[in-house]
C-alpha cells in the first residue's frame, strides 16, 4: 500500500463525506453505533477485564465501520453482521488482531499512567467530583478540566499512531509492527489535513451543541428532548466513524484485490 499526500483542505473533505455516508443509512449507522455502545457498556461492566476488553476491541471496531462506510458508498445495505466481519472475513488476521488490539490497550493505559502522573491526579479528581453539587460545577472545575486537558493531549498522538493501522492490517495484510509504523508516517506526513479534520469536527459538535440547545428551548417535552439528543449524538458519532474509510484510502494507494481492498477516491482526481 503506496502513501499518498492529501492537501490540508481534504480534511474537510473527509468529514463532509463521513456526514454524507451517515445520511444516505441514518438507520443502519445509528444501529451500529447502538449495538456497539450498547456492548461495550455491558464488556464495562466485567470486574478487572471489562475496561481491558473494550480498549482491545477498538480496532476492530474501527475496522468494522470502515467495512460498513465501504458498503454504503457502493450502494450496498448495511447490516449489523459487519460488526463481525473483520474476524470472519476469508483468510481474516486474527491474530494481528489480537496483537493489534493488546497494542492499543497496552498504549492507551500508557497513556492514563502519564495523565494521572503529569496531570491533578486520580485523588484530586475524585475530590472535584464529591465537591460537585451540579454536573455544571463539575465541567468548569479547573482540576476537571486539566485533567481532561492532558489525557485529550496525550491521548491524540496514540490516536494518530494506530490512526491507519486497522486497514492496514486487514486490506494491506501488514503485520501490526509495520502497520504501526507506515500508520505513523501517514499521519506525520498529512498532518495538516488531520489538524483541519479536527477543527472541522470541532465546528461540528459546536453546531450540534447549538441545535441541542435551541431543541430544548422549543420542545416542552423533557422526555422526547432527551430521546432526540440522543439520537442526534449517536448519528453524529455514526458519521465520525464513517468518515474513518475516506481518511485511510485518501492517506494510501490499496489495490482492489477480490474487494478486500478499496477502491481509490475520486476525490483526488
Amino acid at each position: 500500500m503506496k502513501l499518498r499526500l492529501v492537501p490540508a483542505l481534504q480534511g474537510w473533505r473527509w468529514v463532509q463525506q463521513g456526514l454524507l455516508t451517515a445520511k444516505a443509512q441514518p438507520v443502519a449507522f445509528l444501529a451500529l453505533v447502538g449495538l456497539v455502545t450498547s456492548g461495550m457498556l455491558l464488556l464495562a461492566i466485567l470486574p478487572g477485564l471489562g475496561a481491558l476488553l473494550v480498549l482491545g476491541l477498538m480496532p476492530a471496531v474501527w475496522m468494522s465501520f470502515m467495512l460498513a462506510t465501504h458498503m454504503a458508498t457502493k450502494g450496498q445495505r448495511i447490516t449489523p453482521a459487519v460488526l463481525l466481519d473483520p474476524w470472519r472475513m476469508p483468510d481474516a488476521p486474527k491474530q494481528e488482531w489480537v496483537k493489534l488490539g493488546a497494542a492499543y490497550m497496552a498504549a492507551m493505559l500508557l497513556t492514563m499512567q502519564l495523565a494521572d502522573l503529569l496531570g491533578p491526579g486520580s485523588e484530586a479528581l475524585q475530590l472535584a467530583q464529591e465537591q460537585a453539587k451540579e454536573l455544571s460545577d463539575l465541567v468548569q472545575d479547573p482540576t476537571v478540566q486539566a485533567d481532561a486537558l492532558w489525557r485529550w493531549g496525550l491521548t491524540l498522538p496514540v490516536s494518530l499512531l494506530f490512526w491507519h493501522t486497522p486497514a492496514l492490517v486487514l486490506w494491506g495484510r501488514i503485520p501490526v509492527s509495520k502497520a504501526i509504523f507506515f500508520s505513523a508516517i501517514a499521519s506525520w506526513r498529512n498532518l495538516t489535513a488531520f489538524v483541519v479534520y479536527a477543527l472541522s469536527w470541532a465546528a461540528v459538535a459546536l453546531v450540534v451543541a447549538m441545535v441541542i440547545r435551541a431543541i430544548a428551548m422549543l420542545v416542552p417535552v423533557a422526555m422526547l428532548v432527551e430521546v432526540l439528543v440522543v439520537m442526534i449524538g449517536m448519528w453524529t458519532a455514526s458519521a465520525f466513524y464513517a468518515s474513518l474509510y475516506f481518511t485511510v484510502v485518501d492517506c494510501f494507494e490499496a489495490p482492489n484485490q477480490e474487494d478486500k481492498s478499496p477502491p481509490a477516491p475520486s476525490t483526488n482526481e
